[in-house]
């Protein structure tokens, strides 16, 4: 793909974010994303421009040049539209209070860690006597995340009110350090590299909720961890960072068993055994200390509270496909709820073993499916999910590709053998066998 080609992809992907970021500005009824679309508004309209006069001007530019422009433009549009935004927010808490500085899942992290902290099971606690006293009842009441969340809110439990203690930040460090790491490790073509990490950081669906939230991109960024490991033929410490991201919150489960599948070693057997207890070995040891501690609570936080199922309604409210059909539909919400999971059920089963992958860019673009096909048919979903679906595709296509080096000397030896063949088939004509 050419230096102007990419500048041009760029173009639409910071205009796609000033489109976004102004909607929010104006209309978004939930104050810190309003607020976060006036801060991103201007890196993402000016980011669309340089890119438009860099795409326009690439031609008469040296490539090193064009590309050192655009990774300093890039650079740019993701400090000013997610990371400024974020770091303003925790200041803003930090010097306000919490009204309006900061969403709902940031503060349940770090109250299920202070719950845990003292001794208390954070699946049976409330929450309504702290800062989300404020909230929906169901917001104050339950957990809807996996036991390795709680390490993101433990410096709050222990720092109290410092600033530097906000699990944004946490969440952040995380994101950003399985991204680098995944992107060292692959070593794709620096273009490609940055045109990934742009669709899971600049657009949208990444710095709007860095902001606000953050966890959804720590998940993703440990997955496509999971999937470069899968790629370098290391299928242990693909499922021990699968398992991780797995054992944070449930949006991770449906790559474990395209991982699975996929796996192979560096002698190209399969390893499907090693990544499952790659996997287990970190989910088991995290998980199971609460299912048994108490069970009910547990089932009732991580499964049917998030699903719309429990005794109080989740604030996961967008309108997608499955939520209009079971408010239309005259028929109990946890039967719809049931059928069009079966319906994701049964394409993930036909994706896994009637067309597995075959490997890590293979499983990639099957758990994309997976997830944007669960999106749309949740009955309790959000829009903000895609960056699931949109971060998995986008890494198969630019840094999970199969390794093709073809040098000058590659090439000339492709062409001796060629000849030698032609002459072969030749003298064998000749001969006349």
């Amino acid at each position: 793909m050419t230096d102007g080609r990419l500048a041009r992809w760029d173009v639409i992907l910071y205009a796609t974010g000033a489109a976004v970021a102004g909607a929010a500005a104006i209309s978004d009824r939930i104050p810190l994303q309003a607020t976060w679309g006036r801060i991103a508004f201007v890196p993402y309209a000016t980011g669309a421009l340089g890119a438009l006069v860099l795409a326009l001007t690439a031609r008469r530019m040296p490539s090193r040049h064009t590309r050192r422009v655009r990774t300093i433009l890039a650079i740019a549009v993701i400090g000013a539209a997610a990371l400024l935004p974020m770091a303003l927010e925790v200041w803003w808490r930090a010097r306000d209070g919490f009204a309006g500085h900061v969403q709902s899942e940031t503060l349940v992290t770090e109250e299920s860690a202070r719950a845990l902290l003292a001794g208390h099971d954070p699946y049976a606690a409330s929450f309504a006597s702290g800062p989300l006293g404020s909230w929906p009842p169901g917001t104050a009441d339950h957990v809807p995340y996996l036991p390795g969340i709680f390490a993101f809110g433990m410096p709050r439990a222990v720092a109290d009110d410092a600033p530097l203690a906000d699990a944004r930040l946490a969440f952040a460090v995380a994101s950003l350090g399985a991204l680098a790491l995944a992107v060292w490790l692959a070593r794709p073509p620096p273009a490609r590299g940055l045109t990934a990490l742009l669709v899971v950081l600049a657009l949208p669906t990444g710095a709007r909720y860095l902001a606000g939230g953050g966890d959804d991109v720590t998940v993703l960024s440990l997955m496509l961890l999971s999937l470069v490991l899968l790629h370098r033929k290391e299928p242990i410490a693909a499922g021990l960072a699968a398992g991780l991201a797995a054992a944070i919150k449930q949006t991770a489960w449906p790559l474990l068993p395209f991982l699975i599948l996929a796996a192979r070693d560096g002698e190209g057997r399969r390893a499907s055994g090693r990544t499952l207890a790659g996997a287990s070995a970190v989910m088991a040891p995290l998980i199971a200390p609460f299912l048994v501690w108490n069970p009910s609570a547990f089932v009732q936080d991580v499964v049917l509270f998030p699903l719309g199922l429990g005794r109080h309604p989740t604030l996961a409210a967008s309108p997608t496909p499955g939520s209009l059909l079971a408010d239309a539909l005259s028929l109990p919400k946890g039967v719809v709820a049931g059928a069009l999971l079966l319906i994701v059920l049964l394409v993930a089963a036909y994706l896994a073993f009637v067309r597995p992958p075959g490997d890590g860019q293979g499983g990639a673009e099957r758990t994309a499916l997976v997830m944007f096909l669960a999106i749309m048919l949740a009955t309790a979903g959000r829009f903000g999910y895609l960056l699931y679906p949109i971060g998995l595709f986008a890494w198969a296509r630019l840094v999970l590709v199969p390794d093709v080096t073809f040098t000058r000397q590659d090439a000339e030896i492709g062409t001796l053998r060629w000849d030698a063949s032609r002459e072969g088939a030749r003298a064998a004509k000749g001969s006349g066998l």
